[in-house]
């Protein structure tokens, strides 16, 4: 009976550099817009637990080569970017309607030169 070859995925451990290892071994946890996101597997040469981001790119790649999307609660919020809203100093999150609201501020030519005469001012 011909065995099937497993695939094997290359990264990187920050402490032993290049780590070689199997899909099964490595934990991909995605946004909830399905594109980015973080991994994470446990260095098979020093044991120290490493998490990663992965843009859509190592997204795509890393699901090809056969590392399942983890569906737990920690999927829609990975630790790795659960930081990001801590270490802004106050205020509520920067949300999608926030965007929205500056990229019309951008295209008001009044408002623009509003805060540029009150900032020079200051």
């Amino acid at each position: 009976m011909p065995c099937c070859e497993m695939t094997t995925i290359r990264t990187t451990c920050p402490r032993c550099g290049e780590v070689d290892m199997g899909p099964d071994a490595i934990s991909l946890f995605v946004r909830e817009d399905g594109r980015e996101g973080s991994y994470r597997f446990t260095c098979p040469s020093c044991a120290d637990a490493v998490e990663k981001r992965a843009d859509r790119k190592i997204v795509a790649l890393l699901v090809s080569a056969g590392v399942d999307i983890d569906s737990g609660p920690r999927a829609r919020q990975p630790e790795l970017f659960d930081g990001a809203a801590e270490a802004r100093p106050g205020g509520p999150p920067f949300t999608v309607d926030d965007v929205i609201a500056f990229h019309f501020l951008l295209e008001d030519d009044r408002a623009i030169r509003a805060f540029l005469a009150d900032s020079s001012d200051a």
